[in-house]
């Protein structure tokens, strides 16, 4: 179940949720006919392909069809496994990770320190078509810009860099800020994850200055608020 979910009557904009259900659309569509082709090229009638799997040959029917109720996972891949097929679903990120209230708030606290002369956005989107990425937020003055990248929670600090990196690349801003909620949790990651005060070796103090006064911090930043 993967591949291309064109569809001509997309809308210009549309939620996450209609984005998932015409995603859904497309993958019961190709699904069906997927099943329906390997059946043809089996030469194996419904009836005998429900008998195999141990379904009414109605279920089948209803499969390639394309019927929700029918075109299940588990009856899928127990059609697919009797025409030799297998089936492979798998989950891959699609543009951002949601972010919660505490995301916000974190944002928010870096927003309030900084100088009026300084411009903030959140985020801001690749100039990629067709790329869901976005940096948390972007500090622009005059002679500068500065990639917020925001964190409640350190995890995957190696995927965390590459993301961080690919952004930077991306945007074509030299400078980030990564910003990081003060828990105990995560002043334990940074402690004994020496490469990120190496990766960032602007200190909250400095960074928090700097930014206070419309200055470029100089270099990139760990920020713990």
């Amino acid at each position: 179940m993967s591949g291309s979910d064109d569809d001509p009557a997309m809308p210009i904009r549309e939620s996450a949720a209609q984005r998932g259900a015409r995603r859904g659309r497309a993958l019961r569509a190709r699904t069906s006919q997927g099943l329906i082709d390997a059946r043809r090229a089996s030469g194996l009638s419904l009836r005998e392909i429900g008998r195999r799997v141990g379904v009414g040959h109605d279920l089948v029917a209803r499969a390639e069809r394309g019927h929700p109720a029918a075109l299940t996972i588990d009856t899928v891949a127990r059609i697919a496994a009797v025409l030799g097929l297998q089936l492979s679903v798998s989950l891959h990120p699609d543009g951002e990770p949601v972010r919660d209230k505490g995301h916000l708030a974190l944002l928010g606290r870096l927003r309030s320190r900084l100088a009026a002369a300084l411009r903030w956005r959140t985020e801001v989107p690749m100039p990629i078509e067709g790329d869901r990425r976005s940096a948390d937020a972007l500090i622009e003055g005059a002679t500068f810009e500065i990639i917020v990248e925001a964190e409640t929670h350190l995890d995957d600090i190696q995927a965390l860099e590459r993301g961080i990196a690919g952004k930077q690349r991306d945007l074509g801003v030299a400078r980030v800020i990564l910003l990081v909620a003060d828990t105990r949790h995560n002043r334990a990651v940074i402690a004994r994850v020496p490469e990120l005060l190496r990766r960032f070796p602007v200190s909250t103090r400095a960074c928090l200055a700097a930014l206070a006064a419309g200055r470029d911090p100089g270099g990139d930043g760990l920020v713990i608020l």
